[in-house]
């Protein structure tokens, strides 16, 4: 789609290693409007918005570029309010307001959030540039900053929010820090992607899951468009998260289970998960060996609970892709299997954790992570609050958080393993491994719209 930003129906790929996001202010509006029609219908001398009519890989780009807008920013752009009022209140009010829902609490508050996050106001746009080498992306961010002759723009503080890919020496697969493999499992979009490339047990997903304008995943609903039409068909709405990774209290929490209860801590990680690190589902390989000598990658998301594993003795209930993704199991809420659907986009920060490096032990890494979707509230905030911090999917988990990204404290944690002719294993204790550094949404137009921005008037 020539109209749509890139790396939303399809992801850049691994050949962009490097990332940056630049989070910014308007200076000058009228600056601002020229360096961002320049950024629309530039030849890619300049800094130029990728679209996603084909492959930025195939074309040979070296680097890409995407841009949010925040409420803030839209305002700032001299976007008129009779269109400001037509967007969703949870984008008008911003993240840090809606922290509450988020679990964005104790140590993930607002108010412990770095780069200037935290103010809702000044935040108005999250530039993210894509290179093959860190030294494409600092040429592209250098040309931004300089557009309009430096008046457009100026970065809320020093905060750099840099990512690189990780990835495993031996699979080549892309890694998070705590060890797993990432960027398995994503929705798979009618006439965007081929069915037989990589089987799923789901349905392939309406494009409305992300952009708006069209049939969302629920029947009969399609989300509010914002107005005029040209500033809101195919845009999406983008989750901001920059997000530690306390690597080494996680690594600690398996060994102190393997000294408890004897339990290796490769099994361990892999029943908080729902796969083992290297990214094989519990569901296909239960046991280590199994998933050792498991060599079929594309049939990796090939599975579902609902027959198989319904009571969660092969992969917990809790786990953390269960309790994001159920899949086709029986849910309390019946409706929302396939509604809650999130397209993720995220490159690692920070060093790769070594143990044995004190040096590192204590510099922060974790994930630079993007949620993109047409409803914030229906997907994202939802997905937060019922499901990774209520458990409110299955009786059999309400009241426990998701063992990986909930908002957990060791007072009231727990997480439950089911056994095969056993008790069920409860794990307490642990605390929270992931905490929010800072966050803002986004709101990621249509090229047009775009356009239709940079030509105001105001």
């Amino acid at each position: 789609m020539r109209e749509v930003q890139g790396n939303i129906l399809r992801a850049y790929g691994d050949r962009y290693r490097a990332v940056r996001h630049l989070v910014l202010t308007v200076d000058d509006r009228f600056a601002a409007r020229r360096a961002l029609g320049l950024m629309v219908d530039g030849d890619r001398s300049t800094p130029d918005v990728t679209s996603g009519d084909r492959p930025p890989k195939e074309a040979g780009y070296q680097w890409c570029l995407n841009v949010g807008f925040t409420f803030a920013g839209l305002a700032a752009f001299g976007v008129p309010a009779a269109s400001l009022d037509t967007f969703p209140p949870e984008f008008r009010d911003g993240m840090a307001a809606r922290a509450s829902r988020l679990g964005d609490v104790g140590d993930s508050a607002p108010a412990g959030w770095v780069g200037g996050l935290a103010e809702t106001r000044r935040v108005h746009l999250v530039v993210t540039i894509h290179g093959w080498t860190r030294s494409d992306v600092d040429g592209v961010a250098e040309e931004v900053m300089a557009a309009a002759g430096g008046r457009a723009f100026s970065r809320l503080s020093d905060e750099t929010f840099d990512g690189e890919v990780l990835y495993d020496p031996v699979t080549r697969r892309r890694l998070v820090h705590f060890g797993y493999a990432d960027g398995i499992s994503q929705p798979r979009f009618v006439d965007v992607h081929d069915p037989s490339a990589s089987p799923d047990q789901l349905p392939m997903a309406p494009v409305g899951v992300v952009l708006l304008g069209y049939p969302s995943a629920i029947p009969h609903v399609s989300w509010n468009v914002p107005q005029p039409k040209v500033l809101g068909h195919n845009g999406t709405f983008n989750a901001f998260r920059v997000l530690g990774q306390d690597v080494a209290g996680f690594e600690g929490f398996l060994a102190a289970v393997e000294a408890k209860h004897g339990l290796d801590r490769e099994l361990t990680a892999a029943k908080l998960c729902g796969r083992w690190r290297s990214g094989v589902p519990l569901s296909l390989a239960p046991t280590a060996a199994q998933a050792e000598a498991f060599r079929d990658d594309v049939h990796l998301n090939d599975f579902d609970y609902v027959d198989g594993d319904p009571d969660g003795v092969i992969c917990p209930i809790g786990a953390h892709i269960r309790r994001t993704n159920p899949r086709g199991a029986h849910i309390v809420q019946r409706s929302s299997n396939r509604s809650r659907s999130l397209i993720r986009r995220g490159i690692p920060y920070g060093p790769r954790w070594d143990p044995g490096d004190a040096a590192t032990r204590d510099t922060p890494r974790g994930l630079l992570g993007n949620f993109l979707c047409a409803s914030l509230a229906a997907q994202f905030e939802a997905m937060q609050y019922d499901w990774i911090n209520l458990g409110f999917q299955d009786p059999r988990i309400t009241g426990t958080n998701d063992p990986l990204l909930g908002a957990n404290d060791p007072a009231t944690s727990s997480f439950t393993w089911p056994r095969q002719g056993a008790d069920p294993l409860v794990l307490r204790g642990f605390k929270r491994f992931v905490v929010t550094r800072g966050g803002a949404y986004t709101f990621l137009p249509s090229l047009p719209a775009m356009r239709w921005i940079a030509a105001q008037t105001e």
